[in-house]
């Protein structure tokens, strides 16, 4: 049992949960949900005990010692916190940098997977870790390598080898893996919690969950609003994303070549990551980009973006110019609207002290103008826009991305995961944004491992 008792959290100089109460039962495995900055996030790392509580209590009954250092010794290996963003986890004291997963050579600063596990690899066969979740096969693999979905694989294994916990804290751990992964994660997360008693608590919005699962808490603005049972197994959506490129049907083969790629080879070491592949895409054109993580999407993605050193051994045209023929990167980018989840990752403390709009006028050299209003109001962001980077939510920080990167309309627009975190009323204005604002000139690629997020702008697109 553990019971939060009148908890005030203030965060950043602002009293964010005030006078909070809240009971979890033996047995109970709850799923948050509610808007981007509701304050799930901030429940769970007030539950794992990685915030300052000014007043009030929180009490585990798994929790024994009654000096302060016990106590603080048992929540750090009985409570697991998984954050929403993976990769952050390990970017700190790692050596690890933007674009650093695209270049060839080995550094032997950056640590291996099997370096940030540790020791105790021979547990990985006595949970009962299912093949496709098991990450042996990259054991030899630099940490910088790794798809974002890897990168979450990892740290919840990590964390679990550790020491079985009482607690496990996911905030959005299904966010970035691929369906069969997915499926895989809650298949495990059952298992744990019925083999070991876990109790699991989940920050998610209901569209892919486990089925131990059985309470629901939603918040609005750090309090509680509904709070009830739960129906075990459902919003479990079957999928059947191709895990090839297929040409849209309303592709004109008039139009001019706003991408070539031919024979692309590819591979690191022994791992190869494309063969003789081929991809044309045209002016105007709407793509969506699924598969496996560590399939090579993102890395597609770096390709086009000149973010990949090895563009220029390749035969890649872009803009109707091969890479390599004397335009500059910034030529290339100036021309893209790119986004992707490493940007929140390798977010500089510098720019975290910033506001949100500031931080968008920023990167887009102070060129945002009227145009930013407009979009402001489009996702109706002004109660936190003008907050430090710093405070802002998982998803919060994914709609200052989307902002900062729509503020121009350039020729091609390469989003990778834009749904990810988003709350399902954000997806949906992102979802309209998309169809409607931008013109036919435009292209638009597109990274999604949702069947939800394919199917719902797979139908729009066809009305276009």
């Amino acid at each position: 049992m553990i019971d939060i008792e009148k908890v005030d959290i203030v965060k950043q100089g602002h009293t964010l949960y005030e006078s909070f109460s809240w009971r979890i039962e033996h047995g109970e495995n709850w799923l948050i949900t509610g808007s981007n900055g509701s304050g799930k996030s901030i429940l769970l790392e007030m539950l794992s005990g990685m915030m300052h509580i000014p007043k009030g209590e929180i009490h585990y009954d798994f929790i024994k010692g009654f000096i302060w250092d016990v106590r603080y010794a048992e929540k750090k290996n009985l409570i697991t916190y998984i954050p929403a963003h993976a990769l952050r986890s390990f970017v700190d004291g790692n050596n690890l940098f933007y674009q650093q997963r695209y270049y060839g050579m080995e550094d032997s600063r950056t640590p291996l997977v099997r370096d940030v596990l540790g020791e105790p690899l021979e547990q990985m066969g006595e949970h009962h870790i299912p093949l496709s979740l098991s990450i042996r096969h990259l054991l030899n693999v630099e940490l910088s390598r790794l798809s974002n979905g890897q990168l979450k694989k990892l740290l919840l294994l990590k964390s679990f080898l550790k020491g079985v916990p009482k607690l496990l804290l996911l905030d959005y751990p299904l966010e970035g893996l691929d369906y069969e992964s997915r499926e895989d994660l809650c298949r495990f997360i059952d298992l744990i919690a019925e083999q070991y008693k876990i109790q699991i608590i989940i920050v998610d919005h209901q569209f892919h969950l486990p089925r131990c699962i059985n309470r629901h808490l939603k918040l609005e603005n750090f309090k509680i609003v509904k709070s009830e049972r739960y129906g075990a197994g459902v919003h479990k959506m079957k999928e059947n994303i191709s895990h090839e490129l297929t040409q849209s049907q309303f592709s004109d083969g008039d139009l001019p070549t706003l991408i070539e790629i031919k024979n692309l080879k590819l591979k690191y070491g022994s791992y190869e990551v494309f063969r003789n592949f081929n991809w044309t895409v045209r002016k105007g054109e709407r793509w969506a980009l699924t598969g496996r993580n560590g399939a090579g999407k993102t890395t597609l993605f770096s390709l086009i973006f000149a973010d990949h050193p090895q563009a220029y051994a390749q035969e890649i045209y872009l803009f109707g110019r091969r890479r390599g023929s004397g335009e500059s990167i910034w030529d290339i980018k100036r021309r893209i609207n790119y986004l992707g989840p490493e940007q929140a990752s390798f977010l500089d403390s510098n720019s975290a002290t910033l506001s949100g709009r500031e931080y968008i006028r920023s990167v887009n050299a102070g060129r945002a103008g009227g145009a930013l209003d407009g979009i402001i109001r489009y996702f109706d962001v002004d109660s936190f826009i003008d907050k430090p980077v710093r405070t802002f939510s998982s998803g919060q920080l994914q709609l200052l991305m989307i902002l900062a990167c729509f503020m121009s309309e350039k020729e091609l627009w390469l989003l990778d995961e834009p749904f990810q975190f988003l709350d399902p009323i954000q997806k949906d204005r992102l979802s309209k944004y998309l169809l409607t604002h931008l013109s036919s000139e435009i292209t638009l690629i597109l990274i999604t491992h949702s069947a939800q997020d394919l199917a719902t702008w797979t139908d729009k697109r066809m009305q276009l």
